[in-house]
């Protein structure tokens, strides 16, 4: 699936502000848990024993596991979330969810290296850290940062998003979400019927 290849806007304005609170304490939590989980998930990817089915099927309970998709779907409606409708935002979110693991399993693909590298990280508050990494080997003809926003609650924690070469997932799929419902009549449900043609096997 090549859908992160088409999420590469040249600027991000909104993406610029997300990280612009003053830098804190780093938060070793956070980093212990990207290192961790992110191998683990580049693991799943490069293991030639698994096929594409089986592939697709683990990388997709990883994702179940890290990454706090409840957040990052109503995250990217933006103010189309406010008094929806319970059924209708569960048919988005159904809809988003298919659509986000998609998205990590290409990207992190295109990423997988043979070394991966926690650099260090920094506090936006308590609890809400970006914590940096280096993926380099493999395809990569040289090092990949990329950084990952993880949020800690009651001694969980979650990934909220994903940045490579300048651009933040989550971002970037507000700004495209939520223009497309602007533009089909205000309707949350053709953002989910869209995500779906999005993410349906040819």
């Amino acid at each position: 699936m090549k859908i992160f290849s088409k999420l590469l806007p040249r600027t991000l304005l909104i993406s610029a502000l997300l990280l612009a609170a003053p830098a804190a304490i780093a938060g070793p939590a956070e980093e212990e848990f990207v290192r961790q989980q992110a191998s683990a998930g580049l693991g799943i990817l490069s293991n030639t024993g698994l096929s594409d089915t089986q592939r697709s099927e683990q990388f997709g309970q990883f994702i179940d596991q890290i990454v706090d998709i409840r957040k990052v779907s109503r995250f990217a409606l933006g103010k189309y979330a406010r008094g929806l409708d319970a059924a209708v935002y569960a048919d988005f979110q159904s809809a988003f969810t298919d659509y986000a693991k998609g998205i990590y399993q290409d990207s992190l693909t295109r990423y997988g290296g043979e070394t991966f590298l926690v650099t260090g990280s920094v506090d936006r508050k308590p609890g809400d850290a970006v914590v940096s990494t280096t993926i380099s080997g493999g395809a990569l003809e040289k090092p990949l940062k990329v950084r990952w926003r993880v949020r800690t609650k009651g001694g969980v924690s979650k990934v909220i998003d994903l940045e490579a070469f300048g651009v933040w997932l989550a971002v970037q799929q507000r700004s495209e979400i939520t223009a497309y419902i602007a533009n089909h009549g205000g309707k949350v449900g053709n953002a989910a019927d869209m995500l779906r043609a999005k993410t349906a096997k040819p």
